[in-house]
């Protein structure tokens, strides 16, 4: 392993909740094509040996994850650092795959802003124009991030919407006394 490997690898650990490229380009006073290129050196380098980490990018962040096969030995240990309200509302863009910004606020709130702007920064959603629409849709970094493949997150979604079917709904909901 050469020696830029190490450093890139020693902090991206370091870092839990991420570096960036400027900063791993300042600390490791290189340029950034070879810290792409280490990054990937370590990341085949992981696969090849089976190890229980990679490295992901999450827009201009780079972390280090648990392979998504042994999560269930940390389980209890785990925890995002994003807050209920920007998973909820990450939530509803994942399961619509694209969503109009105006409906977004309107089902969520105006705090939706609030977190766009932090999802985008962590490169989990794109927001684009279309047909004079503002658009938000989940990026190829969400998936890397939440380790699920479009496949999967439709068949979840398929099933949740199914499961919610089977609710009781408020029309067919009657209230029967003490």
């Amino acid at each position: 392993m050469s020696k830029i490997n190490e450093y890139v690898e020693a902090l991206i650990f370091s870092f839990g909740d991420g570096i960036s490229m400027e900063d791993l380009a300042r600390k490791t006073k290189s340029d950034e094509l070879i810290i792409k290129k280490a990054i990937n050196s370590l990341n085949k380098s992981y696969e090849e040996r089976k190890s229980a980490f990679y490295i992901v990018t999450e827009g201009n962040i780079y972390r280090m994850r648990l392979r998504s096969d042994l999560t269930h030995l940390v389980q209890d240990r785990l925890q995002t650092d994003m807050s209920r309200g920007v998973l909820m509302t990450l939530s509803f863009i994942a399961v619509n795959k694209k969503m109009k910004q105006a409906e977004l606020v309107k089902r969520r709130g105006t705090i939706v802003y609030q977190h766009l702007k932090e999802l985008k920064s962590r490169g989990f959603v794109t927001i684009g124009e279309e047909d004079g629409h503002r658009i938000v849709r989940i990026s190829p970094s969400f998936y890397d991030y939440f380790d699920v493949d479009a496949k999967e997150l439709k068949e979840l979604t398929n099933s949740i919407k199914e499961e919610m079917a089977k609710e009781p709904t408020e029309q067919n909901v009657t209230y029967t006394g003490n």
